[in-house]
Parts: C-alpha cells; sequence; structure tokens
C-alpha cells in the first residue's frame, strides 16, 4: 500500500485527510518562498490519485476493524491517536485538502472527476478545500469554477500576500492587487468559502504603511470569509533573503509588525474571521470582524505599551518557537 502526501497543508486542516494531486507551484517564482524551489511542477495521473484514494480508504477499513477488536466499538479515533495518524482523529472523514501548491489548476475535468471519486469512498465528507492562485482564478472560466464547486471542493487559499502593488511586482507574485481582488469575488460569486493570506513584514521597514493600508483596500473589496496572517520569515535560499543581504530590502522589526498588523486591522471593513494560525506570528490574535475589532486592537496596544525588557521577552519567545 503506497500514497503520497502533500508537503505543505494550512494549519487549519492538521486533522484533514490529505490528498497530493499535483506536486509543487506551477508559478514557482514569489521571491519570499522557499516551498518548492528546487523541484518542477507535475500534474499527476488520475489513476495514480485514486490509486492513493483508495489505500486511504484501505488504512480507514483497517483501523475500524482494528478498533472493534480493540474494544472501542470501531471508533477509529482511538487507532489514530495511537498509530499517529492524524486525518483518523476525526472519526469519520469529513474535511479533505488536496494539495500540492495550486491544484485548481489542473483541467476542470479531471478535477471533478477526483472529488466525486473522494465523495465515493469517504461519503459523509463535508469540506474539500485546495490552494488556489489568484492567477488561476482568473484563468479559469466561471461556469467551471460553478461545476468545481458544485461536485464538491467547498474553500480556497489563496495567498493575497500583500495589496499594495510596488510590493506585489518587487516579490514577483505575478498578479496585481486589482487582479486578486478580481479574482476572490469570482471565488466568492461561484460558491466558495475564502481564505485570503497575508504576510506581515512584507513591506519591511521602507514600506510597512503602505503595506497596511492596501491590503486592508483590497481586503475590504473582496471581504473574504477568513483572513489569515502568516509573519515573514527570511530563509536564506531564497530570492529576498539575497535582497536583505544586499541591502536592498530592510526586514521590518517586531515592533514595526505590530504597528502594521494594528494600521492593517483599524482600515479593515470586513465581516471575516481574522486570524494568526500560523507559529510565525507574534501574538494570537484571532477574532470576528467587525465585533472583535477593538479587543484585537487592545491586544496589539496591550503588547506595544508593554517595558521594553517584557516587550523583547514576548516577541523573543515567539521567534524562538520557529
Amino acid at each position: 500500500m503506497t500514497f503520497e502526501l502533500p508537503p505543505f497543508r494550512p494549519p487549519s486542516e492538521a486533522y484533514s485527510l490529505l490528498i497530493r494531486v499535483t506536486r509543487n507551484c506551477p508559478w514557482n517564482r514569489c521571491e519570499f518562498c522557499g516551498m518548492y524551489k528546487t523541484v518542477k511542477f507535475q500534474m499527476r495521473e488520475i489513476e495514480e490519485i485514486k490509486r492513493d484514494i483508495d489505500s486511504f480508504r484501505e488504512i480507514y477499513e483497517r483501523a475500524k476493524e482494528m478498533a472493534w477488536l480493540k474494544g472501542y466499538g470501531g471508533d477509529v479515533r482511538y487507532i489514530g491517536s495511537a498509530l499517529g495518524i492524524p486525518w483518523l482523529l476525526q472519526g469519520e472523514v469529513k474535511n479533505v485538502f488536496i494539495g500540492d501548491s495550486d491544484s485548481l489548476v489542473i483541467k476542470p475535468y479531471v478535477l471533478i472527476e477526483i472529488i466525486k471519486y473522494i465523495k465515493k469512498k469517504f461519503p459523509v465528507v463535508q469540506r474539500i478545500t485546495s490552494y488556489a492562485r489568484s492567477r488561476t482564478i482568473l484563468n479559469k472560466k466561471f461556469e467551471d469554477l460553478k461545476a468545481i464547486r458544485e461536485a464538491g471542493l467547498t474553500r480556497l487559499h489563496v495567498g493575497l500576500e500583500s495589496g499594495d502593488d510596488f510590493i506585489l511586482e518587487y516579490v514577483k507574485k505575478g498578479v496585481r492587487s486589482s487582479e486578486a481582488v478580481e479574482a476572490g469575488l469570482k471565488a466568492k460569486d461561484a460558491g466558495f468559502e475564502l481564505s485570503e493570506y497575508v504576510i506581515s513584514g512584507l513591506g519591511g521597514e521602507k514600506r510597512w504603511m503602505e503595506h497596511a493600508q492596501n491590503t486592508a483596500d483590497a481586503l475590504n473589496k473582496i471581504n473574504p470569509h477568513f483572513i489569515r496572517i502568516r509573519t515573514l520569515v527570511l530563509l536564506p535560499f531564497t530570492p529576498l533573503y539575497e535582497k536583505m543581504e544586499s541591502g536592498d530590502f530592510v526586514e521590518a522589526s517586531p515592533e514595526t509588525i505590530m504597528k502594521e498588523l494594528k494600521l492593517l486591522i483599524e482600515n479593515l471593513d470586513v465581516t471575516s474571521e481574522f486570524l494568526t494560525d500560523h507559529v510565525s506570528n507574534y501574538i494570537d490574535l484571532n477574532g470576528k470582524l467587525p465585533e472583535e475589532k477593538e479587543k484585537l486592537l487592545q491586544k496589539i496596544d496591550d503588547l506595544l505599551n508593554m517595558p521594553v525588557h517584557l516587550k523583547k521577552r514576548v516577541l523573543k519567545r515567539t521567534i524562538v518557537q520557529l
């Protein structure tokens, strides 16, 4: 029994069944990202993907048999815990994540066939999610997006990163802010739940205000279901790290990043879940907007107003987690 797993997934998919539909990233030019720099993008054969899904179903059935033998009444959660298989901790398989970085890029009829096969093998599945690039969404026919959604792909994770066109060009994101907005609205109109990702610190020390204000403007136009924050971590083998080494990019300090986050939240006029659900972030800022905006801002103010020695300890503790 063999299968492949996506090497990366959103933190919110920690207990989802992971199915690898594509390998790596079809764009792979973002200068802040080191996830796929040394490998080429590939589309997996549909029969190969189906064999993986069959393998996962077999694992589930064996876990269920073992759970009966062990006296757990067929509850696979106990087996998942014992064997370290996170997706069995759901009990029934309700959530599925398909990878890698932009599986929406494959032909619609192929993706629909894969989704239907997932639902055939795991009939109680409720949520199927995928990463997607804004450019890929724009390139898809609206009727194809709707058909994919109706087949059962329910949520898209999209990297906005910034709403500032200068920054997007600087890091070679391959899309303008207006295009990201158009793609986000198109995805929502097709019926998808939408997670938009923002990278704190992507404007560095020089452009943090423009990053915050223009990103808030883009998010206000999209009004996604989720806004997920990731703080920039400069990796030595990325082009942006080389720009930092040369002095062209000045990394934002933790305090600047907190001020940037404050400015971002102050300018948001959305009905979104705001989440810092990643270890790269300095503090937990999770809340529903607009209802909990003041709570989030107060938490940032509390940190910024700490005595210097305490503030450094809080920020240093988070850095160590990386």
